[in-house]
């Protein structure tokens, strides 16, 4: 018998009683199996329109679970630290135990979305939701580029619909009730930095001497603690590479945390031995501060004040909002900011319009009005 060519293909009935649809692809056989004939004729129906219109045929055995497995394996060397660890955990944690054991050639848009709101329905939040759907269509688009599935389900699937959430705003006032709330100098240096600059904690705290120059601050990289290690990771796009101008007391802070870490270093003696050098900001004898124990304290502090609840990352939206509110053009807080497109910024501070529009409206007014509340004529 000759060898079958590309595209043909047969059904047969197996001594399990299911039947079976086989398709030659380029030399190598591809199966697919169905409970009855017809189901079996329908497998070796899509079999050869796939091959017929060209796309990948995906190996019938190979399941949700080893696919992703396989893709974090080969894509872990060429992803930032904290993102493969983030990444390794949405899929240890709920793509394999959602979809594991599915045959990936079996995995359909129908599949993700009824996953996607079974984990909702556990109690995984929309936006948890939405980071597990973007983990798996990032694994199945690096499988269609090699070939590995003739279309991203994922991409095709109904994505979870996360409701807005409008940033925390800070008022000057607010601004100024939180700093008086520090005790802690290094930390009211930092938290003044962070305000006037819109640094991510990381980038804050991965801060060195040598990217403070001419009244500026350039972000060249960010701290990650991995694996027990502290770690300083360039930017993983080009936009979080910038420099942002500094303000008076930016400047002033920067000045006292330099000079007060030349006293800590005379103090410490031989126990300086920085993990990192140069960095801004340090503990006692040299080590990076601990991203999530300066939250924590932070928090703490404020809490003993008596003032509303204010996480680490609401000083970035007050820096966004303060600048937005004084009219800097929205581009130009997005470049700040390091945000790969600028309707990520517009998309993100959307709620602050409202207060904008009636900002101006009191601006025109207060312009318009003449001295004793009198209007002028028409």
């Amino acid at each position: 018998m000759s060898r079958r060519g590309n595209g043909e293909g047969s059904l047969s009935h197996r001594p399990d009683g299911r039947w079976q649809a086989q398709v030659t692809v380029e030399g190598r056989r591809r199966v697919a199996y169905g409970r009855t004939r017809e189901d079996a004729a329908a497998e070796l129906q899509r079999l050869q329109h796939t091959v017929t219109v060209g796309l990948p045929v995906t190996p019938e055995r190979l399941t949700v679970g080893a696919f992703t497995r396989r893709w974090l394996e080969g894509a872990r060397p060429h992803l930032a630290p904290s993102t493969a660890t983030r990444y390794a955990q949405l899929v240890a944690e709920q793509i394999i135990p959602t979809w594991g054991r599915l045959r990936l050639s079996k995995l359909s848009p129908d599949d993700v979305s009824a996953g996607l709101a079974n984990l909702q329905a556990g109690g995984l939040s929309p936006r948890s939701c939405s980071h597990v759907r973007a983990v798996l269509r990032t694994a199945l688009n690096d499988g269609l580029r090699k070939g590995t599935v003739p279309r991203n389900v994922a991409s095709l699937s109904s994505p979870p619909r996360v409701p807005y959430q409008r940033p925390k705003l800070l008022s000057p006032g607010e601004v100024q009730a939180v700093l008086d709330a520090l005790d802690d100098p290094t930390m009211r240096r930092m938290v003044t930095v962070a305000l006037a600059t819109g640094l991510r904690q990381g980038e804050l705290l991965g801060l060195r001497w040598e990217d403070v120059a001419d009244g500026q601050v350039r972000v060249a990289y960010a701290l990650q603690r991995v694996a027990g290690r502290y770690e300083l990771v360039r930017p993983k796009s080009d936009s979080s590479k910038r420099s942002i101008p500094l303000t008076p007391d930016a400047v002033a802070a920067l000045e006292d945390q330099r000079q007060a870490q030349r006293l800590a270093q005379l103090a410490a003696g031989g126990r300086w031995r920085p993990v990192i050098p140069n960095l801004c900001f340090t503990l006692a004898a040299g080590q990076p501060v601990n991203g999530p124990a300066l939250t924590h304290r932070f928090e703490a502090a404020l809490a003993r004040a008596g003032l509303p609840v204010i996480r680490w990352r609401h000083l970035r939206h007050a820096f966004a909002g303060l600048m937005l509110a004084s009219g800097v053009e929205l581009a130009t807080v997005s470049h700040l900011l390091g945000h790969s497109d600028v309707s990520l910024t517009a998309s993100t501070y959307a709620g602050i319009a409202p207060s904008l529009r009636q900002d101006a409206t009191n601006r025109l007014g207060a312009l318009l009005q003449r001295p004793g509340g009198s209007q002028p004529a028409t």
